[in-house]
């Protein structure tokens, strides 16, 4: 529902993004912490496919970046400040973070530089996404003017071509043999845009023809219904059946999945009055734990391992509400202090009309 200008269903999609990244590396730390004799091969099996499903969520979050972009600067052209801004608050937050993660690894003043380097420079580590992001803020700069004027559908397709032929070469071909070359085949899998650019298209048009896709959802809600099963079946058929073995957010098959999930979760929270509170409270505080949750996941696993603890699939539980609760409250303690943003980001005030304000907003205009 567009409501003053505000996308509402974003709030939800983000905000469940950020907690599926989150509970995805809870469990990838928990399935490789808990002893074999403290997980029953089902119990494995459930958070092993669990965590292959929640692949979706960071294509989910240049989809978001993109689409708002798209649609907030439409009718309008970027400001002047724009990279400016995203820079300060975005771009800074990242390089502190590329040095606070690199601190473990300091080993000797080489090797943290080293690590630092890796981290600030190619993403060697998981804030790679903000690389990804910039990246294609150039190209939303450079290609607007193009887009904007193009065939939506000619240009979706395209992407979606050149996004599986890209990926498919790190699926299906060996690295060169030379050295370090599957380290650098890796992250050429990781960060370069074209590995990304059917979210980049998909997003871009939905926010530019906002309401023709919201108009696309209510003519084909039934295939928006079904479609997340369909691909998630897909998705651990694969999997499980050893064809396509790779766990990453950029496996082929998470094209459709995430863009399946993603369009599944618009629509349901599309036909919800009022956003729920709890998701617009993790919306804005999403950048932060992003950053953050990995150090409280690394903290906490230490002391699993350092103290030989066994308990089971209740661990990963932990760890997810652990890492989530943790870094909000780093968060809400930190962004006062005016330094903060550009160490933790920038948290948006954005608040939703209540029922009541609906009620006496729809008054107002039926007047």
């Amino acid at each position: 529902m567009n409501r003053d200008n505000t996308i509402e269903e974003l709030f939800a999609l983000r905000s469940i993004a950020c907690l599926s990244v989150v509970l995805l590396h809870a469990i990838g730390a928990g399935l490789q912490s808990i002893p074999n004799s403290n997980m029953s091969k089902i119990n494995y099996f459930f958070f092993d496919s669990l965590n292959m499903l929640l692949y979706f969520s960071t294509p989910v979050f240049i989809f978001i970046s993109i689409f708002l972009l798209a649609y907030s600067y439409r009718n309008k052209p970027l400001p002047e400040n724009f990279l400016h801004k995203r820079a300060s608050f975005i771009f800074l937050p990242f390089l502190f973070m590329a040095f606070f993660y690199s601190i473990p690894y300091a080993t000797s003043i080489f090797e943290w530089a080293k690590k630092f380097f890796l981290n600030a420079t190619i993403g060697d580590y998981h804030g790679y996404f903000i690389l990804i992001i910039f990246q294609f803020y150039l190209l939303y700069i450079f290609l607007h003017a193009f887009l904007k004027k193009a065939n939506p559908k000619l240009v979706v397709t395209v992407a979606f071509a050149i996004n599986v032929a890209y990926l498919s070469v790190f699926h299906f071909v060996q690295p060169p043999n030379f050295p370090h070359s599957e380290y650098i085949w890796e992250r050429f899998y990781w960060v370069p845009f074209l590995g990304w650019i059917f979210y980049f298209a998909l997003g871009y048009y939905c926010g530019f023809y906002y309401e023709a896709f919201v108009s696309f959802l209510k003519k084909h809600k039934t295939l928006i219904f079904i479609a997340p099963f369909i691909t998630s079946t897909v998705v651990l058929y694969l999997y499980h059946s050893n064809l396509l073995i790779v766990h990453s957010s950029k496996r082929i098959d998470i094209l459709l999945h995430a863009t399946a999930v993603a369009l599944f979760i618009f629509y349901a929270m599309s036909h919800v009055k009022t956003v729920p509170s709890i998701f617009i409270k993790i919306s804005n505080y999403s950048f932060g734990i992003y950053l953050l949750h990995m150090f409280f996941i690394s903290v906490v696993d230490v002391v699993y391992q350092a103290l030989s603890l066994t308990y089971g699939p209740v661990y990963i539980v932990f760890l997810f509400v652990f890492s989530t609760v943790a870094s909000m409250v780093t968060i809400y303690f930190m962004k006062n202090w005016k330094y903060a943003v550009y160490l933790v980001g920038k948290v948006p005030t954005t608040r939703v009309k209540t029922p009541k304000e609906h009620w006496n907003t729809g008054l107002r205009e039926a007047k």
